[in-house]
């Protein structure tokens, strides 16, 4: 699995001078490289280096790897779109390569080319980081941001081996609890509706200054200000995310069993249009997408099968009896049985037992954990 691993340089402040004048006169390569591609229309990566290496090699001074990855980021830059000419920032992210960086896990320092030559510098990443940093491989962007120095290394993690489960967990995601599983467990309920209903007051309110009638400078100091938000806001999500997503891989690993989650792509092009104005900001607000993909990889490394199931009826039907009853924001009733439960631990009943009856092929990892292969 590919995963990056976030390293902190911790450079001298000559080391950081050497980093800065590399960076910019790197970005400088791929503008000049930019306007040679827009000039020909020239966007292969085979083509553009044939025509510019020697020419950027001699107006900057790069080293022939350096110009390879410069050569490559515009290239990637015209990918998307090449009915409009490309210009880079002057301290935008450098790829680097095993040719141009490597890294010393035991005495933890990063050593990278810049124009005065080769630099150790020492990191630091926190345990999880460089625990991936062992299976690094590949490249790794040398990133500038406030100040900062950091590396983003790509890193080849072997997958566990699937381990053999008798049971589901399942796993319903909602707007009052975030993720609650079969079990009853809920996980980051009231507290986080809270914070987010304060963080959307906060945001309407600096939103009202930056639309009414206001000075340019007032709307610029506006603008920064709901960036900075907007930025502490998907840290705190992020952090409560990868919180979640660990306690339910590691129930399911101790509990030997797998992870069912509900397929809710364009779920919220679904429903926000029927909410009322004032529900629209906390159905959006959380990003339950990234929650997913973090359940996904980590039960990957930790070699917990998982399944995605449909989602229709999931959140309406009694796990009990199987007959449709009555959902009223988090209280399920069952108009056949009589069952009164907690919506989303119906819901999350219901995902469990739909992941561990659906018929899987039999190359399949979740049919041979399920079976026993």
């Amino acid at each position: 699995m590919k995963l990056t691993a976030k390293i902190k340089l911790l450079p001298t402040s000559e080391q950081a001078q050497n980093l800065l004048d590399t960076l910019v006169r790197a970005n400088q390569a791929c503008n000049a490289l930019s306007e040679m591609a827009w000039e020909n229309k020239q966007f292969k990566q085979f083509g553009l280096h044939k025509l510019a290496y020697y020419p950027i090699k001699e107006q900057f001074g790069l080293s022939a790897q350096m110009i390879v990855r410069c050569i490559a980021k515009v290239v990637d830059a015209y990918k998307l779109d090449k009915k409009t000419k490309r210009e880079l920032r002057p301290t935008g992210a450098i790829a680097y390569d095993s040719r141009i960086l490597s890294y010393n896990t035991k005495k933890k320092t990063a050593s990278i080319w810049t124009l005065t030559g080769r630099e150790a510098i020492p990191y630091v990443g926190g345990e999880h980081n460089e625990d991936l940093l062992k299976f690094q491989q590949g490249e790794s962007d040398l990133l500038y941001r406030k100040g900062k120095w950091f590396l983003l290394a790509t890193c080849d993690v072997p997958d566990e081996q699937t381990f053999r489960i008798d049971s589901i967990l399942g796993v319903d995601l909602g707007i009052v609890d975030l993720a609650t599983d079969s079990d009853g467990q809920r996980f980051a309920g009231s507290e986080i509706r809270k914070y987010r209903k304060k963080r959307s007051a906060i945001r309407a309110s600096v939103q009202a200054k930056k639309n009414a009638k206001a000075s340019k400078s007032t709307i610029k100091n506006t603008r920064r200000l709901l960036k900075r938000i907007s930025k502490r806001e998907r840290t705190t999500s992020t952090i409560i995310n990868h919180t979640i997503s660990k306690r339910l891989v590691e129930k399911a690993q101790s509990s030997g069993r797998g992870i069912a989650l509900e397929n809710l792509k364009g779920i919220r092009d679904r429903t926000v249009p029927r909410l009322r104005k004032k529900q629209r900001s906390e159905h959006s607000s959380w990003p339950f997408f990234q929650l997913r993909q973090f359940i996904a990889y980590k039960a990957q490394l930790a070699g917990v099968p998982l399944v995605i199931v449909p989602p229709a009826y999931t959140s309406k039907t009694c796990h009990e009896c199987n007959h449709l009853g009555h959902r009223s924001g988090k209280s399920f009733i069952c108009t056949n049985c009589g069952n009164r439960c907690d919506a989303d631990h119906n819901g999350a009943r219901n995902i469990a037992a739909v992941g561990a009856s659906v018929t899987w092929p039999e190359n399949s990892t979740l049919y041979c954990a399920l079976h026993r292969c």
